[in-house]
């Protein structure tokens, strides 16, 4: 029997088929990488003796000449084109340990997402381990593991990992205004501030028809608390044409006018409603109905407006 695993050089093997750098990705995510090895027939890869020897120096010794050594064998191998490798040489300078995560990027532009999380570990290691003060600054990486694991088809693995990264209360937060917002403007309304303490959260909302207030009220109630029943969710309407004032906000409050909180979180939200969505074809097929429409609600209480995820409902309801 023909076996599914290649045959690689020993280069390559040390490189990046070892287990033990996929172990502890990430010392603050409780996400298992057992899955992402070994490498299958179809796995896209780059066995060249002379990327492989530049990537080995560089990562024994980061300085820019191993830098400019892995940028010039991503050129000859075609990773790079000439004129990106020629801009890239003057500011070589500029990188630091995120090259790491220039050299995922490279690796996950041209589909081998196996050996872009090898790289990307190596960055997420300098963040948690020798620069923690820093991690906030660095969600691109976060996110971009996120994306690997579900093109890698590692659904589960992507749905903890973008939970992880997201955080429970800000998971929570995230679907609760989604939801919230996309009914007020089925309703002519909006959304006007969110006020928050503890686990109390209050919705100003506005909207042209309030004597349907009550049964939307009831109804969103009732979602949110199926979804986060340790979350208290309360609604408070207001007359759109009515004077209001400025909203006030501070460490922790959030107003619907600032959307800064949110906007780091876009990218593990589309990993994770993407995530939810392939798991739930994955189980779906195998006749697990019920689990796969739980992930699918959830997938549309983060977008309730997409599309791809009401026709996976409607499919299996």
């Amino acid at each position: 029997m023909a076996s599914n695993t290649p045959t690689f050089s020993e280069a390559f093997q040390r490189l990046y088929c070892n287990a033990l750098p996929f172990e502890r990705i990430s010392a603050l995510h409780p996400v298992s990488f057992t899955r992402v090895l070994p490498f299958q027939a179809h796995d896209p890869v780059v066995d060249n003796p002379a990327l492989l020897t530049a990537e080995a120096a560089h990562l024994v010794n980061q300085d820019n000449a191993t830098r400019l050594g892995v940028v010039e064998a991503f050129g000859l191998c075609n990773l790079l084109a000439a004129s990106d490798v020629a801009s890239l040489k003057p500011v070589i300078d500029s990188f630091d340990a995120d090259f790491f995560e220039f050299m995922g990027e490279i690796y996950a532009n041209a589909g081998m997402f196996i050996c872009a999380l090898r790289w990307y570990r190596e960055f997420i290691a300098e963040l948690e381990t020798r620069r923690p003060q820093i991690v906030s600054d660095r969600e691109s990486v976060y996110a971009s593991v996120g994306y690997c694991l579900y093109s890698l088809g590692l659904y589960p693995e992507g749905i903890t990992w973008s939970k992880s990264c997201i955080g429970a209360r800000h998971t929570v937060e995230m679907m609760s205004r989604t939801l919230i917002e996309y009914e007020m403007q089925s309703q002519g309304g909006s959304i006007w501030s969110i006020e928050q303490a503890a686990n109390r959260t209050r919705y100003t909302v506005t909207a042209s028809d309030p004597t349907q207030a009550s049964l939307l009220t009831a109804r969103l109630k009732q979602s949110l608390t199926a979804f986060a029943p340790i979350q208290e969710t309360y609604i408070d309407w207001r007359n759109p044409e009515a004077t209001m004032p400025n909203p006030q906000s501070d460490d922790d409050s959030l107003s619907i006018l600032n959307h800064q909180f949110f906007e780091p979180l876009a990218r593990h939200q589309m990993n994770l409603i993407f995530c939810l969505c392939g798991h739930a074809d994955e189980l779906t097929a195998r006749g697990y109905t019920a689990e796969a429409k739980r992930l699918l609600l959830e997938a549309a209480l983060l977008e309730p407006k997409a599309e791809f995820v009401r026709d996976r409902l409607n499919s299996i309801s």
